[in-house]
């Protein structure tokens, strides 16, 4: 059962809801029909074309159940379309379209061939026993995935997100070319277990023979839009079917498996959703209701962006969603006859609860939120992702142990709109300023700020940047997502960590990446590992930035035997330390030394509370020069708790003698972690 009526309507009969028509003259059609495989192909084979029955009394829900089909169907796996009068302002006619809520759709039966036409994949459902139910294309039964003991979760401050492409777990070559994306779920899952081989890692040592993100340490995997997209070619964002995990990527039992594993390793699942604009087959079913051409409506406020005075919203090829309208009609969503209905925030609303429900997420990035163009609509998106995870662990409103700290809804907005967190609308956002800073102290540059000091406060300390959305800030580190590198490698110093090091002359690449994730998993805010960094893979293909979406990592070069395997080695010890140290989930900071000798080029500061003789704060301290310190020894002074016994560095695991605390040499470019803290409490 689902906490939506429409969903749970589509065990009984074949649902298409219309809003905006329900007149029996304009009833869409059932195409529905048996795949024939002959070799590698598939021919379909129709068996009826039927009218849905407009609902007696549910304004706008056409329906027809299998028992009214003739002639009558036997049980098993059948692919089907709706035949619908095109609404779009192109006005095609008539139509063959996926069903915009299956569950599973089949590109190798398309509708058509015609390159003018947007392809319709048939959706794909098995009978038995009267009943319709949700299938893989082989027909297998998807289960649910397990759900995971709460206590087990990381909290959100102690998360470690790592972004990837599931397509991109994979490098390969197709009829696109050599050294392009042919990941799957599959290929996803063997990267966090040595015993799955995945689709295509047979022939990559580093993941036939290992679990690199379970080696890595990460505890939350985000994969780009899993849904499914109309692209084979790009990550994801042209959604096109919000119910179908991708067509390309693997079945929903592909899912399941991968996220009952990593569940299985504390590692919670975020997925990105994309509600700015679709590809969906709405578009033609009741465009006017769902859909909205910015251009061709420019004295609606729908057709704007939220946070950008008077810049039109842009559907990048597809079409913006459609939020101001309201209808009466059927409400998918409670069941209610006749009601003051949204049509697109009940559309999404349902989507998201079958992704809850299905596939375990837990926690959400909402693409482009400005381009959304309705932060009302947002707001209800993320308060009903909260009430379906209160549910998964006892109810709604939260029962008294459900923890508000192990699931997040997060924002990507580049112009920083942090008034949508602190008024609630969003839980996080993307910190893009966090990269630019990162990139100028690489290179020792002050970043817009009065001094280099500035910049590496408010680099360590996301809640002292006072120059995003009027001056509102970030207050707490769980509001942030920091990252080195995100998959929006286009731009000024937007790219690849490597070849940015590369491209301004540095040539000791393995030592600025090393500061960088130092700095990364030591600063306030939730660090986020973009697929490849933790190695410093290299762009490819997207040298030619026309090809970024297609230019995967490359696994192989983790283990080179040289500077990129020690990189790795370096940023998984202090992922396993951001993820357990009491100290870093915490908020406190103190820039208790800066040294204006040397250009305000060696800091040190301090992360967490000072408690007295049981304090397990961190210490860093870092040289942002080319120069070493001089001499044998270099004193920081104010060095809290100084005389405190059992002091660590943590980057070089080993103990610190007493006599050497706050007085160790600094090579160029070099930082160091300190702290008394010990896992396992000694």
């Amino acid at each position: 059962m689902y906490p939506v009526d429409l969903l749970n309507r589509r065990n009984e009969s074949f649902v298409l809801w219309v809003p905006g028509s329900s007149s029996a003259a304009n009833a869409p059609k059932l195409i529905i029909g048996n795949v024939i495989k002959s070799g590698s192909s598939k021919t379909f084979s129709q068996i009826a074309r039927l009218p849905l029955v407009p609902s007696p009394d549910k304004s706008g829900l056409w329906l027809l159940g299998p028992s009214s089909i003739s002639p009558p169907l036997a049980d098993g796996v059948y692919h089907y379309w709706f035949e619908v009068n095109d609404t779009s302002p192109e006005s095609r006619g008539t139509l063959l379209v996926s069903d915009p809520f299956a569950f599973a759709v089949d590109y190798s039966v398309a509708n058509t061939t015609d390159p003018s036409v947007p392809p319709q994949p048939a959706s794909v459902v098995r009978l038995r026993d009267d009943k319709l139910w949700p299938c893989d294309i082989d027909g297998a039964d998807p289960p649910r995935p397990a759900v995971p003991s709460l206590a087990a979760l990381p909290s959100n401050n102690h998360l470690v997100i790592y972004e990837l492409p599931a397509s991109w777990a994979k490098i390969g070559n197709d009829h696109r070319g050599v050294d392009v994306d042919v990941g799957t779920f599959a290929d996803v899952l063997a990267l966090f277990k040595s015993d799955a081989p995945g689709d295509h890692f047979s022939a990559v040592a580093a993941v036939h023979k290992e679990a690199i993100l379970a080696n890595l340490g990460i505890n939350a995997l985000e994969l780009l839009p899993a849904a499914d997209s109309k692209t084979q070619d790009e990550w994801g964002y042209a959604t096109a079917h919000y119910f179908a995990p991708d067509y390309n990527l693997g079945t929903a039992s592909d899912l399941v498996r991968l996220v009952d594993a990593i569940h299985g390793q504390n590692t919670r699942f975020f997925t990105d959703v994309v509600m700015a604009f679709g590809h969906d087959s709405y578009g033609s079913i009741d465009f006017p209701d769902f859909h909205i051409r910015p251009t061709l409506e420019t004295n609606n406020p729908d057709s704007y962006q939220s946070h950008a005075s008077g810049v039109l919203r842009d559907g990048y090829g597809g079409d913006s969603w459609r939020y101001l309208r309201t209808v009466q009609s059927y409400d998918p969503e409670t069941g209610a006859g006749t009601s003051g209905v949204h049509p697109s925030w009940a559309f999404h609303r349902s989507q998201l609860a079958r992704w809850m429900a299905d596939f375990g997420v837990d926690g959400l990035r909402l693409d482009s939120v400005n381009n959304i163009g309705n932060w009302d609509f947002v707001r209800s998106y993320k308060e009903r992702a909260w009430e379906l995870y209160n549910a998964r662990y006892g109810g709604s409103p939260a029962p008294a142990g459900t923890d508000p700290s192990k699931f997040l809804v997060i924002g990507e907005e580049l112009s920083m709109p942090i008034s949508m967190v602190q008024q609630g609308v969003l839980n996080a956002l993307w910190n893009e300023p966090w990269q630019g800073r990162l990139r100028a102290v690489l290179l020792g540059e002050v970043a817009n700020d009065v001094d280099f000091a500035s910049t590496v406060r408010k680099l360590v300390d996301c809640r002292l940047d006072d120059k995003l959305d009027g001056g509102t800030r970030f207050t707490d580190g769980a509001q942030a997502i920091n990252y080195i590198t995100s998959h929006d490698i286009e731009g000024f110093r937007k790219e690849r960590l490597y070849n940015f090091l590369s491209s301004n002359g540095i040539w000791d690449v393995e030592r600025r990446a090393k500061l960088a994730f130092a700095l990364l998993l030591t600063s306030v805010g939730i660090p986020m590992i973009f697929a490849g960094e933790e190695f410093a893979d290299q762009m490819d293909r997207s040298v030619d930035m026309a090809k970024k979406q297609t230019d995967p990592v490359n696994y192989s070069r983790k283990n080179d035997g040289g500077w990129r395997q020690a990189l790795f080695d370096y940023v998984a010890n202090l992922v396993r330390f951001r993820t357990a140290c009491p100290a870093l989930g915490e908020n406190e900071t103190d820039f208790f030394h800066v040294d204006a000798s040397r250009g305000g080029k060696i800091m040190a500061w301090r992360r967490g509370q000072v408690s007295g003789a049981t304090s397990t704060h961190v210490v860093v301290v870092a040289n942002f020069s080319d120069e070493q310190t001089p001499g044998s020894q270099y004193v920081v002074p104010n060095w809290p708790g100084r005389d405190l016994p059992g002091w660590r560095e943590v980057s070089q695991r080993r103990d610190v003698p007493a006599d050497w605390v706050g007085r160790e040499p600094l090579i160029p470019w070099e930082a160091k972690i300190y702290t008394r803290w010990r896992e396992d409490g000694t």
